[in-house]
């Protein structure tokens, strides 16, 4: 570590003449994430081209003693297009009301709790209707030392804030907070309390989604700004111990590049909303006020996005191998992200442990390169692609689920 802070602080004089104030900046960041941000004991995954999409799923939780950083308080989903240099970020509200793959209905943010990253991927995917190739898991916390790691952030509030029942951190009191409409510099406990704010914004849940895509800009703008070149140390300690992600280590500095060097101002941003007719309100049958999700709508707003990541999705046929019900279940979910499915088949060997993706070199159109798509593929079920023929299927991607697959339901 002390080595790595050395290179941090002392090389930046012979980078900057290359590179300028946010090229040094990101650049060291880049080998920062690289050599810090852990990784749990997941299965290796297929390597990234340098300009292949990636998707990733990202999860705020909270660490009280309610929740015990199980459920997730924040979802969203962030795409970054190197071939069209663009980015989006889609923000998934919390209360969704949807059929949690093998728990039956539940909030959508229980999905993490119940089955771990799995099954809140296969569940995004199968409600947003968009890819999940990765994920990564910050603790609320991690917001608080980074903020203050870069010195604070300016943000624009749309909306002024007066709540007198705001919860403390341990969630069990009401606290007060206030914040008047316009630009403010927030340190980072202002910044987590901006972000979790819902009681005095208009539209409660969704409007604090759109505050927390603030949050998170302004912070990305914060880390480029030259002056935070000397809190690259601390902020890069700091991510060792706050994020958990299954994003491969060497695919780290290219992917935090290409994400630093796009533009806050081009990076595509939505809210599933009322506006939209993305979501309506909705009282469960227990009496929980929830939200319901229209898929048409939806989609509408999540085509206009994310199109490069769902037109690499037509690229090829797909046959999904497995026991019943998940062979259906993951077919149904590729289908709609606009694969073109053929009809599920049976597992070849019943009882494998890990999936498999293989372009399948004896289909029709199977004789040329693997596209981006079978790589996609291959990342969303935590594996690697092979080339291999498969006779008893005309597709030219197959997957094969094992029994790693998240329990689902017919």
């Amino acid at each position: 570590m002390l080595a790595v802070a050395a290179v941090i602080v002392g090389g930046p004089a012979a980078l900057w003449r290359w590179h300028g104030a946010r090229g040094v900046a990101a650049n060291v960041l880049g080998a920062g994430l690289a050599l810090l941000v852990r990784q749990p004991g997941t299965a290796s995954i297929a390597p990234r081209q340098a300009q292949d999409p990636v998707t990733v799923l990202v999860m705020g939780t909270e660490e009280t003693p309610q929740f015990n950083g199980q459920q997730t308080d924040s979802m969203m989903v962030w795409a970054l297009d190197p071939a069209s240099a663009r980015a989006a970020v889609l923000s998934v509200p919390r209360d969704l009301w949807i059929d949690i793959p093998g728990y039956g209905p539940q909030r959508i943010n229980s999905a993490y709790e119940f089955g771990g990253y799995p099954t809140a991927e296969l569940t995004v995917e199968r409600y947003i209707g968009l890819p999940v190739e990765y994920y990564a898991v910050i603790d609320y916390a991690a917001l608080v030392k980074l903020v203050n790691d870069v010195g604070g952030i300016d943000v624009n509030n749309p909306y002024s804030i007066d709540d007198t029942c705001f919860p403390n951190a341990q969630e069990n009191k009401c606290t007060t907070f206030i914040l008047s409409k316009g630009e403010h510099h927030l340190d980072g406990q202002q910044a987590l309390d901006f972000a979790r704010e819902r009681h005095s914004l208009p539209l409660s849940d969704i409007s604090r989604e759109a505050n927390q895509q603030l949050v998170l800009f302004a912070l990305k703008d914060a880390l480029l700004q030259p002056r935070n070149l000397l809190h690259l140390p601390a902020v890069i300690g700091d991510l060792e111990a706050l994020v958990k992600t299954n994003l491969p280590l060497a695919d780290l500095p290219a992917l935090a590049l290409q994400a630093l060097h796009v533009p806050t101002g081009s990076i595509a941003h939505a809210v599933l909303d009322y506006q939209s007719g993305a979501v309506s309100n909705y009282t469960t049958g227990g009496g929980a006020e929830v939200l319901l999700l229209h898929a048409a709508a939806a989609h509408r707003v999540i085509a206009a996005d994310f199109a490069p990541e769902l037109g690499y999705m037509r690229a090829a046929t797909v046959q999904v191998q497995a026991a019943q019900p998940a062979a259906g279940y993951f077919t149904g979910v590729l289908a709609g992200m606009g694969v073109r499915t053929r009809p599920a088949g049976s597992a070849p060997q019943p009882g494998r442990r890990g999936n498999e993706v293989i372009w399948n070199s004896a289909a029709p159109g199977g004789g040329g390169s693997p596209p981006v798509l079978a790589d996609i593929l291959a990342e969303m079920l935590d594996t690697h692609l092979a080339v291999q023929a498969v006779p008893s299927s005309r597709a030219e991607i197959v997957l094969r689920l094992g029994s790693v697959f998240p329990k689902v339901q017919p």
